[in-house]
């Protein structure tokens, strides 16, 4: 795609102006077309001049930028990748669904990373379903988070609960849910390691990272695995041995 045409949305003027000056300097195929200051500033021009691109503060006043997403209703033709100076709202809703979460003050090569996977992504003509199921995973219980799989003919949301185990291959990982489906995604196991931080998730081995509540058994015979509901094995390295028994017999995390 050519150039991605930007709203910047925050309500630090200063903030605002350091990222312009950032994609000007750094960010060849991003054209800022509009800056706004609230959400609801933001909103009139989302509206009106239909951009490519928003880069999204979350604390801003009285409507934050979860809000500001709410407010469009599903009409969402854009990527969001947000930028805060909170850390706090590194949370797997926006993990999952955002194409990117920048915090201040902006990493050049981390934003400049975050515009290409935009622009990889970015298609004017169709709705951004996983905009859509960001705003659902705000509202969303832990039980019922779901996150985006990049396939290579769609992108797939699946619930956290349904997965039992994950296993790497090199720089691809095997997801194995509890409908006996599996998806092979290019992506690494860490990443979905921090992905899934907070929601039971256990990395029993270097390639194996497996959901704790679909345990069905710590087996200590044949050096020690984890057996799974779906009578899957997962093995225990030594490394990881006394920290997988301990979090096993305290039945939490």
């Amino acid at each position: 795609m050519g150039v991605l045409r930007a709203i910047l949305v925050d309500d630090e003027l200063k903030s605002r102006s350091n990222l312009r000056r950032l994609l000007v300097e750094y960010c060849a195929n991003v054209e800022v077309i509009a800056e706004a200051g609230s959400a609801i500033e933001a909103l009139n021009l989302i509206r009106e001049l239909n951009p490519d691109l928003l880069f999204l503060d979350i604390e801003m006043g009285e409507l934050s930028g979860f809000d500001l997403l709410k407010l469009l209703n599903g009409q969402q033709n854009f990527e969001v990748i947000f930028v805060t100076a909170f850390d706090k709202y590194g949370i797997q809703a926006v993990k999952a669904c955002a194409i990117d979460y920048l915090l201040k003050p902006i990493n050049i090569l981390e934003l400049s990373n975050a515009v290409d996977k935009a622009a990889v992504q970015i298609n004017p003509k169709k709705e951004n379903e996983r905009l859509k199921e960001l705003i659902a995973n705000i509202d969303r219980g832990d039980d019922e988070q779901r996150i985006a799989i990049p396939l290579s003919d769609k992108i797939e949301f699946l619930a956290i609960n349904k997965i039992i185990r994950l296993e790497a291959e090199g720089n691809y990982t095997h997801i194995y849910l509890d409908n006996n489906k599996q998806y092979l995604v290019c992506k690494t196991l860490k990443d979905y390691q921090e992905l899934l931080e907070g929601h039971n998730f256990i990395r029993t081995h270097q390639s194996h990272l497996i959901n704790f509540r679909k345990i069905s058994a710590y087996v200590k015979t044949d050096g020690g695995y984890i057996a799974l509901e779906d009578g899957s094995q997962a093995p225990i390295s030594r490394q990881k041995r006394e920290e997988v028994l301990l979090k096993v017999m305290k039945g939490k995390f």
